[in-house]
């Protein structure tokens, strides 16, 4: 299915036309089709690079129960989660729209996934939601509630091995991806940092497909 291809959604994410807002959040919100799709852009300048190297854990709750997450993303999130939120309700009152696709790169992966959490607590009981990560950080601290592990169910964070990013901020540090990650890449084909590369997402994509 081509709305869930990885290389489909990865140069999707690389070309969308982005909205630039407050804390350096870059988003972009495309209808395709019966697909509502929300990316999230990769770190593209100083301020993202603050709020990225900003691990302290922070609560934060999109429902009755609070859980932690990594502070710098957690800002960036909320400083546009209320517009996204917005633009999603308008754009659902057209009936055709049958799913939401949330996607990002590296920062923006992290987003996507705090957006597709935010997603099913508002529209998962009336719409199918799912998110997809490309090398994501790890932004979730801690041990997440119940109700918010199952939120993120839907969220998939891939990692082309050994991508040094997906293995950031540290795990001694109690910080972890919310869903068991996704690992692409032949083993040994990169270091560390190039297997980061968008060039390399790209290339390992066309290899995989997600069903």
């Amino acid at each position: 299915m081509l709305s869930k291809n990885l290389n489909y959604l990865f140069r999707r994410c690389l070309n969308a036309k982005y909205i630039h807002s407050g804390n350096s959040a870059d988003y972009a919100i495309e209808r395709s089709g019966k697909h509502l799709y929300i990316f999230f852009e990769w770190s593209d300048g100083c301020r993202d690079w603050k709020n990225n190297l900003d691990f302290p854990a922070r609560a934060y709750s999109s429902g009755e129960e609070s859980w932690f997450v990594h502070r710098g993303f957690l800002r960036v999130w909320k400083s546009i989660r209320d517009d996204i939120r917005f633009s999603v309700d308008a754009l659902l009152k057209n009936r055709q729209i049958t799913e939401i696709i949330c996607v990002g790169y590296s920062h923006g992966a992290a987003l996507a996934g705090l957006a597709t959490e935010d997603m099913m607590f508002v529209h998962g009981d009336k719409t199918k939601i799912s998110g997809f990560g490309f090398g994501c950080p790890r932004f979730i601290w801690g041990k997440l509630p119940r109700s918010v592990s199952e939120r993120f169910s839907v969220f998939t964070a891939i990692r082309n091995s050994p991508d040094i990013v997906t293995h950031l901020p540290p795990a001694f540090l109690l910080y972890l991806h919310p869903t068991p990650i996704l690992k692409i890449g032949e083993k040994g084909k990169y270091t560390p940092i190039r297997a980061h590369f968008p060039e390399s997402y790209l290339a390992e994509t066309k290899k995989y497909s997600f069903t």
